[in-house]
């Protein structure tokens, strides 16, 4: 059935009818008799939507027919209507309990089994009348679905999406899925009043770039019919139909509606690269749908009952539909989260062949120079074509491309110079095929071993990105390496596509060495070697045309056997500016080869032309999570085979390819895992826990992620969150915590931005607006790279103007001392900007000064050069920080949350004014920036660092290092504070980091020792920060009788003072005071200062009267007197320790305690304390902000701001 699909798609593509098992979907549409349609009165039909006009000047019809069930409905509203009609009468805290009951017995499928007799979804299709949407495209747009082998498969994965709940698609990159499944689903109905088409992407760019190109095809406008949602933008008509978002965008939408009622149906694209917001929405997804099915089920029940129920509370099935690029299907098919694995629909795709070669040996550490050797020597001797070579970071990206670029300087200069002749070598056709020797393609296609270790992969050779970039290149960008699309390939499903195969690979039989040869006496002119079978190979691509390798000879025979041309060499990773990236899709000169230096990046779907050969180091560097000590390390290590097979098929993607992988077969097979681990393993996993215990999923462990979460990992985000109070000592949400979740950011993040609120509501000594401002762009700045780590590449623009000056005769000596000048110059421009901007208490707010700056700057490119930052991560972070602080208005407004919790001061252009005015220097006062470390402190909490006493020695022949020694709170070993940070000039006694980076330092001899590990986004805090913002994790010592317990008139509270210390090191902080937790001893201190006139000023005046100092009721021998026992147990007796509590007795009663203190007093006074007595009074019934103690507080603090 697939082999007549395949040959069905070549069929096609020569413009030939195919004659096909069963009817199409198109055909048996044109066909369909709408008798049952028509039986059904007038009445009973929902209004049909008006025929819409498509982009392309064809009508688009939608046949979307919904007879009522069996029992009457009342129907009231328009089909847009209910789609956006309001939650049905069930309640929402059911649905989320139902979502979050415990798995009993240990039974990791108890949650699925409790749903598991609700009938499936395929028992309704007798019930609904089949829905249509004609769309009429344009001639173009259907030639070019024709080559798309998923559009042979539109009937089978229909017919499963319509016959199960979940249903899983599997194609390599290149197949269709992505923007083909979206308009199977619209043509079927799915975007009707039952609900839209919702399909999430992991990366904005490719939300963009596919609502595209799927609104173009199905002749809708976008932003309209066809919308989409990203982080920096939203564009949704009232009519839509399809949504395209991000996974993030749709996990935020669960937490409002945790039935996600506005869908049909949920599409989850690259479902194999296992994302952290992709695995908790199979997770929720795989209840919801459960759920849903359960409401519909218990709706249709009391409609047959006669119950009447209106639109807009009716809840339809939900569909769930997973497309993964790779067959490990495994996590998702497994009882863990469906209780019936869902059908796999394999979508088979048109192949390129890639012939694949290892090494005999793998170089285990030179592997830089391995791949220069085996770039050169493909140069040198292999036909015309692009080379891909895979690196591990940008430092390897840089020295690799400034070698090749040396080495085409030397060919330049050979042939001008004219070293080469074209009649210095003699062409022999016995053994040599136009100017190729046959030794030197021995040598290049050498594989050091047995010809059967020779595989050939074969590889798509459509990609539907590759069209969204042509299209419009400046929507492509790449947002991070860590955003790669990786398509992986199961060897075992390649093997079996090639067997069933027609093509003839590009080397023959199994790609081996004989047919090579056999194939360039072929295109010499010489009769061909026969095969072991007698049969005679010949190179052939897909189309089974002769190889173009006979194009290459005639051209080589015109040069007359011409030496190597020109490299043109271009860096390729996530960091470079963005027009840089795209000079990749650049035609390159004739005569000069291309050559891109990449790192993981290039895996993704994106299409290079003209490459034809690959270099594989076989290694990535991949950042690494320690939740046992929060320490991230940046480690080379081996890729997967799935990564390897997406590596190699790059030099697949246009035609047929090779890749030499410079490792072994046997560390192939060996050492290599099959698959890379999935993102919750690898990040910390906070943020998880706070979202889910926002939605009532008590039991985080029983959650049902397609990968489970480690213990270790679980154990080390519940304390994260409870040192940021955001979960309380029985591990549930706090007041704190469920206002931190409202925020789609960081745990950290939230809970700083929280404080900054909290705290400005009690300042009014700053500038509110320009803390809220320069609060969220410190968040911004945390969230990202830092932008002053600067990126010292060749700038591959000059490798032209290098070309034209060897040519002139120039040598490379001039060239290279000119970049060494050119590097110098660069670093002491860091060097100055990193002075200019400054804050020696917190890396954080000198890049916010930085940002700040760079907005106000009209030529923002200009800019970044002059003071050495980084525009696209500059950039990203201004984008963000607008939007961060739309955000904290949105939630302001939104409501929820309790009062000190919300913004009450400026609106936000007033924040944006105060942003945007203009300054010279340092906008921020001493006031503003302690609150901001503060609140950095209050987010950072559980990462703090205390300098050590020890010397930061090199030993063991290490190179001498100008770093201050820390102490972690998280780590046993030392941590370091780099003197590129901020706030190295000062070295503060504490400091809280963003991120512990363990890196490797060589010594004098420069072999790598030691590892060391540096703090990163340091910000300077005070002891009493510590106290204040990490309670959790300080212990105190018993009450200290000196100094003495007091009342503190302005909280009304009796404290007394410890000495705390903090962390598990136990690290001594300053004398603090806190509420005194004894309540007859808070009682005694609070009887005193009613005595002494702190609570009442007008008893100080009248203290020489009194009958025994106040001070005598704090002494345990006085217990005994009558005064003193009879003023404690009145003051006991009616729980009397504050002032609050005062003037609530004696709003109660004005005499209470009249005698008790009376007896305080000497005998001549008595007569006198009547009066006495109501100033008391009407000191205590004051309001706190009228009494005399509070305004002279008010004038003191006032007196000393003068100052």
């Amino acid at each position: 059935m697939k082999e007549k699909r395949r040959r069905a798609v070549h069929i096609l593509k020569e413009g030939l009818e195919v004659s096909l098992d069963g009817p199409s979907k198109k055909h048996e549409t044109e066909e369909i008799h709408l008798s049952p349609v028509h039986q059904v009165e007038e009445k009973d039909i929902i209004q049909i939507p008006p025929v819409r006009t498509g982009v392309h000047g064809t009508e688009v019809v939608n046949y979307n027919y919904v007879p009522k069930p069996i029992a009457d409905i009342s129907v009231d509203k328009k089909p847009d209507e209910v789609r956006s009609s309001s939650p049905t009468s069930c309640s929402i805290d059911e649905i989320r309990s139902t979502l979050s009951k415990d798995r009993t017995d240990g039974n990791p499928n108890s949650n699925v089994n409790e749903l598991s007799n609700l009938p499936d979804i395929s028992s309704l299709r007798s019930s609904n009348v089949p829905t249509v949407v004609h769309v009429y495209r344009p001639t173009e747009i259907e030639d070019k679905r024709k080559d798309l082998p998923i559009v042979m498969m539109e009937q089978e994965i229909m017919e499963a999406i319509n016959d199960h709940s979940s249903v899983i698609i599997c194609g390599e990159t290149g197949c269709g899925k992505t923007t083909q499944v979206p308009q199977f689903l619209y043509e079927a109905g799915y975007g009707s009043s039952k609900g839209i088409i919702g399909v999430t992407q992991p990366r904005r760019v490719a939300v963009l770039a596919t609502a595209k190109r799927v609104s173009y095809e199905l002749g809708l406008h976008l932003g309209k019919e066809v919308g989409f949602q990203v982080r920096y933008d939203k564009r949704i008509g009232e009519s839509c139909s399809i949504k395209f978002m991000t996974d993030g965008i749709l996990l935020r939408e669960v937490q409002n509606d945790i039935l996600l009622r506005r869908y049909s149906v949920i599409i989850l694209d690259e479902a194999h690269e296992r994302s952290l917001n992709t695995d908790i929405l199979i997770g929720m997804l795989s209840r919801v749908i459960k759920t849903r099915q359960m409401i519909y089920n218990e709706q249709q029940k009391m409609m047959l009952s006669g119950e009447s129920i209106s639109p807009e509370k009716l809840v339809f099935p939900l569909k769930l539909v997973l497309m993964s690029a790779t067959l490990r299907v495994q996590d998702f098919t497994s009882g863990r989260l469906f209780c019936t694995p869902p059908p796999v629909i394999e979508v088979p795709t048109r192949q390129f062949p890639v012939t694949v070669y290892f090494s005999k040996k793998t170089e285990k550490t030179d592997y830089i120079g391995e791949a220069y050797k085996k770039v050169l020597a493909i140069h040198k001797r292999l036909p015309p074509g692009g080379i891909l070579v895979f690196v591990t970071g940008q430092r390897e990206v840089e020295d690799l491309c400034r070698k090749l670029r040396k080495a085409s300087r030397e060919f330049i200069k050979k042939n001008v110079e004219g070293s080469m002749e074209s009649d210095s070598t003699a062409v022999h056709e016995t053994n040599s095929v136009e100017g190729i020797n046959i030794n030197e393609i021995n040598e290049a296609f050498e594989v050091h071993g047995s010809s059967s270790i020779q595989q050939t992969d074969r590889f798509s050779g459509y990609d539907e990105d590759e069209k969204d970039v042509n299209e419009d290149e400046s929507d492509f960008s790449y947002d991070s390496e860590a955003e790669s699309e990786l398509e992986f390939n199961d060897d075992d499903n390649l093997q079996h596509l090639e067997n069933k195969s027609n093509n003839v690979d590009i080397l023959g039989q199994e790609g081996s060495l004989a047919s090579l040869k056999a194939a360039f006496e072929k295109l010499s002119g010489q009769a061909p070697l026969s095969s072991s079978n007698g049969e005679q190979t010949f190179p052939m691509n897909t189309e089974g045309n002769l190889d173009q390798s006979k194009v290459f000879r005639e051209k080589r025979a015109r040069e007359n056997c011409s030496p190597p041309g020109a490299l043109f060499v271009l860096p390729l990773y996530a960091m470079l500016p963005a027009t840089a990236q795209l000079r990749v899709f650049e035609e390159v000169k004739e005569g000069e080869r291309l050559v891109v230096i990449a790192t993981n990046v290039a895996e993704t779907s994106l299409t290079i032309p003209g490459i034809k050969y690959v270099v594989d180091t076989g290694r990535e560097k991949v950042k690494n999570y320690d939740s046992s000590n929060g320490m991230e390390t940046y480690e080379v290590q081996w890729i997967s085979k799935a990564s390897a097979a997406q590596r190699a098929g790059r030099a697949g993607r246009t035609g047929p390819g090779h890749c030499y992988r410079l490792y072994s077969s046997a560390a192939f097979n060996n050492e290599f895992p099959e698959h890379s681990p999935a993102e919750v393993e690898k990040v910390p996993v906070h943020g998880v826990v706070l979202l889910l215990k926002s939605m009532h999923i008590k039991k985080v462990a029983n959650f049902p992620f397609p990968t489970s979460l480690k213990a270790a990992s679980l154990l080390e985000a519940e304390n994260c969150l409870k040192a940021l109070e955001a979960l309380d000592s029985k591990d549930e949400l706090t007041v704190l915590g469920k206002a931190m979740a409202h925020y789609p950011l960081s745990p950290r993040h939230s809970r700083m931005l929280l404080t900054v609120i909290k705290n400005t509501r009690h300042q009014h000594k700053c500038n509110q607006n320009l803390l809220l401002a320069y609060a969220v762009a410190v968040a911004a700045a945390l969230s990202l790279s830092n932008p002053f780590i600067m990126q010292y590449e060749d700038d591959s623009s000059r490798d032209s103007e290098m070309s034209e000056k060897f040519s002139m005769g120039d040598r490379g000596k001039d060239i290279d001392k000119k970049e060494k000048l050119r590097r110098k110059k660069l670093k002491e421009t860091a060097k100055v900007a990193r002075e200019k901007f400054r804050v020696v208490t917190s890396d954080a707010l000198t890049i916010a000064y930085a940002l700040q700056c760079f907005e106000h700057s009209r030529k923002s490119v200009e800019f970044c050069d002059e003071n050495a930052v980084h525009f696209k991560t500059m950039d990203e972070m201004s984008k963000l920080r607008q939007q961060l602080l739309k955000l904290v208005f949105y939630q302001s407004d939104r409501g929820g949350f309790e009062e000190e919790d919300s913004w009450i001061h400026g609106n936000l252009e007033d924040v944006e004014h105060a942003w945007q005015v203009s300054s010279k220097k340092y906008p921020l006062s001493l006031v503003e920036e302690r609150l901001i470390c503060q609140a950095i402190c209050a987010g950072w909490a559980d990462r703090v660092a205390k300098r050590s006493t020890v010397s930061s020695r090199a030993s063991n022949g290490e190179k001498p290092f100008r770093a201050v020694r820390y102490q972690s709170c998280m780590v046993d070993e030392s941590v370091f504070l780099h003197r590129w940070s901020s706030v190295s000039i000062v070295s503060p006694e504490f400091l809280v980091y963003n991120e512990l980076l363990e890196t490797k330092r060589p010594n004098k001899q420069g072999i790598t020792s030691a590892k060391r590990a540096y703090m990163h986004g340091v910000t300077s805090v005070e002891p009493a920060w510590l106290v204040e913002h990490a309670k959790s994790s300080c212990i105190f010592s018993p009450p200290l009788t000196d100094p003495k317990p007091y009342y503190d008139a302005q909280t009304d509270q009796v404290k007394c003072w410890v000495i705390p210390t903090f962390g598990r090191f136990c690290w001594e902080l300053p004398k603090h005071s806190l509420l005194i937790s004894n309540y007859e001893h808070r009682v005694q201190v609070f009887a005193y200062a009613l005595l002494e006139g702190q609570v009442c000023p007008c008893l100080k005046s009248v203290r020489k009267c009194m009958s025994a100092p106040p001070e005598s009721i704090m002494k345990r021998e006085a217990f005994g007197q009558k005064r003193v026992g009879n003023l404690l147990s009145k003051l006991n007796s009616r729980l009397i320790d504050s002032s609050a509590m005062l003037r609530i007795v004696w709003k109660e009663n004005p005499r209470e305690l009249f005698s008790e203190i009376l007896d305080w007093f000497q005998q001549s006074f008595h007569k006198h304390f009547e009066n006495l007595w109501l100033q008391m009074l009407n000191e205590v019934l004051m309001e706190t902000q009228e009494r005399p103690l509070h305004k002279s507080i008010k004038k003191k603090g006032k007196s000393k701001a003068v100052r």
